[in-house]
């Protein structure tokens, strides 16, 4: 027994270790893929006097080409957004995967930055732990990588919730083995936040500003929110369901990855320059994850503006997964939970916003991920600013959200099976 809680008692400690190292790599990360994005889209573009619509194409094509050789390092540049979460980035692969990521977010393929924190995590965990025995290797990179993405999610109990439904949905086996795998993760995470927080007088490198801005109080669930929020869930949730399925779609019927890629980047910068013809909002409105962009998309005060950026950013969000640019799913859908939730205030009288930002953020991760409740944990971080009555809005959303993309599923799965089904009758 005393040797059984000596081996826990030594994997925290490592694990600890790994939280600190892993926050490190992410802060690193980040500060990597601003200053690109900053070179690409602030200093070349004042330089040139503007963002001319070539220059869209030009990055876009040249991230995709960039994507392209990092595919052919070790690690193949890593996990693509629709293979969903992944834990299991070690520190041979680390490279490409870095490589890839940065040119992806950088040059504003719709991705998120939370799959390749993951990744340096996870790198960091098995780089850690590489002499460790494998069982405790791979708790140990689970850990680093949800020790990483607490840097972008802003708080250690969403990536907690995160990587406890993402074990369930992969049927991770109960009971005690499931709590010694989590503890680890738990101690990896809340020692990675001391680099967000600090410690003793060291006031640590800042806390991840997650949330969205200017949102109106809401102490108080209105009749009227509960009815719409049905709806609002549902148009995100359709959205962002549709971007997800025409990606998969994209990423299997075109087998050359490269043609591939510059067919994605060439969709995305066609979008962004389109939507600024139509609308005159700059082209970061439908570039990148949206976390910057979501500040302007709530100061717009027309609600066929926001029609156009809906549909423009579900057209560049689909085609960057399909095309397989390396980065995350989930920011990109809670920029178009958003954006629909925003049109849809404009469209109805009396339906408060912060209610329906919640319902959309909810509906649309959840539709994107699959995971209920870090869907609304998320939508309830990000909507914090306007009170806790945002709870049932948010849950409407998430479960909306499930649905819409259980009955695609399960449309899907009918599908593949009727040709399989026609063919054994023909036979």
């Amino acid at each position: 027994m005393e040797n059984s809680n000596g081996a826990i008692a030594k994997l925290l400690g490592i694990a600890a270790v790994v939280g600190l190292a892993a926050g490190g790599g992410a802060v690193a990360f980040l500060a990597a893929e601003h200053q690109l994005q900053k070179i690409l889209w602030s200093d070349v573009t004042d330089a040139i006097g503007g963002t001319p619509g070539w220059y869209v194409f030009v990055v876009l094509i040249a991230g995709a080409l960039g994507v392209f050789l990092a595919t052919k390092l070790p690690g193949g540049g890593g996990h693509r957004p629709l293979d969903g979460l992944g834990f299991n980035t070690g520190p041979k692969q680390i490279g490409s995967v870095l490589v890839a990521a940065l040119v992806s977010l950088a040059v504003g393929a719709v991705v998120g930055p939370e799959a390749p924190l993951m990744a340096v995590g996870s790198a960091v965990g098995g780089f850690v732990a590489m002499r460790a025995p494998q069982p405790a290797q791979k708790v140990l990179m689970v850990a680093g990588a949800a020790a990483a993405i607490t840097m972008i999610l802003g708080n250690p109990m969403v990536s907690a919730v995160l990587v406890l439904e993402g074990a369930v949905l992969k049927g991770s086996p109960g009971g005690k083995k499931v709590m010694m795998a989590v503890l680890p993760v738990l101690i990896a995470m809340g020692f990675g936040y001391l680099v967000q927080v600090g410690v003793g007088d060291w006031s640590g490198v800042g806390q991840s500003q997650l949330a969205v801005p200017g949102l109106p109080a809401y102490d108080t669930v209105q009749v009227a929110d509960l009815g719409w929020a049905f709806v609002v869930a549902l148009a995100a949730a359709i959205l962002a369901v549709l971007a997800v399925e025409a990606g998969t779609m994209f990423q299997d019927r075109i087998p050359n990855v490269l043609v591939k890629l510059l067919i994605g980047g060439t969709i995305v910068a066609a979008a962004a320059v389109i939507t600024r013809a139509i609308t005159g909002e700059g082209v970061d409105t439908i570039l990148f994850s949206g976390q910057e962009a979501m500040t302007t998309v709530l100061g717009l005060t027309s609600a066929s503006v926001l029609v156009v950026i809906a549909i423009a950013k579900t057209i560049a969000y689909s085609a960057s997964l399909g095309a397989a640019f390396r980065g995350g799913m989930v920011f990109p859908s809670v920029y178009l939970g958003v954006v629909i939730a925003t049109a849809a205030t404009l469209m109805l009288d009396g339906v408060n916003l912060s209610a329906m930002v919640a319902t959309g953020i909810a509906a649309s991760v959840a539709g994107v991920m699959r995971l209920p409740f870090t869907a609304v944990l998320l939508a309830l971080l990000l909507c914090a600013g306007a009170g806790l009555a945002v709870t049932t809005p948010a849950i409407i959303g998430a479960v909306v959200g499930v649905l819409v993309r259980g009955a695609a599923d399960a449309r899907l799965a009918k599908d593949e099976a009727q040709p399989e089904h026609e063919s054994l009758t023909a036979g």
